[in-house]
């Protein structure tokens, strides 16, 4: 098999981006499933079936030993005070003034504190799926924060609660659309990658000039053009007996050697349909019998595919005189070449 600068060949941007067009229904409807997978998902989960969580909140004002410590340590920052609370001494006050039965989530996600831009007032929230205990654990955060953290805290003067809300539902903010219109996008680039990367690994043939570019292979062209008819009568000029040869198992090569035989070569050839090497191994004998050998490949045909027949008739001694774009992608090469195959 000749190789004829085999992989040197620039990298065909033309032909890329038309398979890419040919794709396109197909990258559709992966962005139509996407869409509706994941944006549907985002919806049913934030909007259908959310978790109700309510929240009620008190704010204190925190008066300090030293008024200038605030100022002094202004590393106090809502962290601070969330890892205040999940102290088992912060926790311990809370539980000691609440009434009923305990939380039914942990203290740690229950409890959240954040801070103004007065590092003096200190908003804590209570969070729970019933509306009755987010109340309740406001009402213990209440008493531990006035009753019981001041002492705690040497350089804590006194904290003063200064507004308290009831429970309210905690409404997070959905945005469908744009979860939507996001999952498009995600979905239409996961498609063009993924049909990118299939026709980089997985290379076949869609152009004549591939089989001449890349095998050295003189190619006919497509069946049904006057250049074909052209070529097929100069390649085959004096051979009395040629074979059609396949490279695919299920290319109807009897119906293929009738059509060229009916063609301008037909009156000069007896075209001979033989099976496909890798299908039988033995029709080497009689493709070395032959005075000329036409191999027929399939637009789309997998490179290794090719590759391998032509490896086997190498090994055999049998010389492919031309070669035969079958079934060829008609818009593709009007397109990639700008001019119309067909008569």
């Amino acid at each position: 098999m000749k190789d004829n600068g085999w992989g040197k060949e620039p990298f065909d941007l033309r032909l890329t981006a038309l398979r890419l067009v040919r794709k396109l229904p197909a990258i559709l409807l992966i962005t139509a499933l996407g869409t509706i997978l994941l944006g549907g998902g985002y919806y049913l989960k934030n909007v259908t079936f959310r978790q109700r969580t309510y929240v009620a909140t008190a704010t204190f004002l925190v008066d300090y030993v030293n008024d200038n410590w605030f100022e002094e340590n202004a590393f106090i920052s809502d962290y601070t005070w969330n890892e205040w609370m999940k102290t088992d001494e912060f926790q311990g006050y809370v539980l000691r003034h609440l009434q009923g039965a305990a939380p039914s989530r942990k203290l740690d996600d229950a409890l959240s504190a954040s801070v103004a831009y007065d590092l003096r007032i200190v908003t804590i929230s209570s969070a729970s799926g019933n509306p009755e205990e987010a109340n309740r654990l406001n009402d213990a955060v209440r008493k531990a924060m006035t009753e019981d953290f001041a002492g705690g805290i040497r350089d804590v003067a006194s904290v003063r609660e200064t507004d308290a809300n009831e429970a309210a539902e905690s409404l997070k903010t959905v945005k469908p659309v744009r979860a939507a219109v996001l999952a498009a996008v995600v979905s239409c680039f996961a498609g063009t990658v993924f049909f990118l990367l299939k026709e980089l690994v997985f290379e076949q043939i869609w152009l004549p000039a591939s089989l001449t570019n890349r095998y050295g292979l003189k190619s006919v062209g497509v069946y049904g053009t006057d250049a074909c008819e052209e070529n097929l009568a100069h390649f085959f000029r004096g051979t009395k007996k040629a074979a059609v040869c396949p490279v695919g198992e299920d290319l109807d090569c009897a119906g293929i050697a009738k059509a060229l035989g009916k063609g301008k070569s037909g009156n000069s050839v007896e075209w001979t349909a033989v099976p496909s090497p890798t299908l039988a191994p033995e029709v080497a004998g009689t493709l070395r019998g032959m005075d000329g050998i036409l191999l027929v490949v399939r637009a789309g045909e997998d490179v290794k595919r090719l590759e391998m027949t032509l490896d086997f008739l190498t090994g055999q001694d049998c010389e492919v005189t031309a070669a035969l774009l079958w079934e060829e992608d008609a818009w593709l090469l009007r397109n990639y070449y700008r001019w119309n195959f067909r008569k």
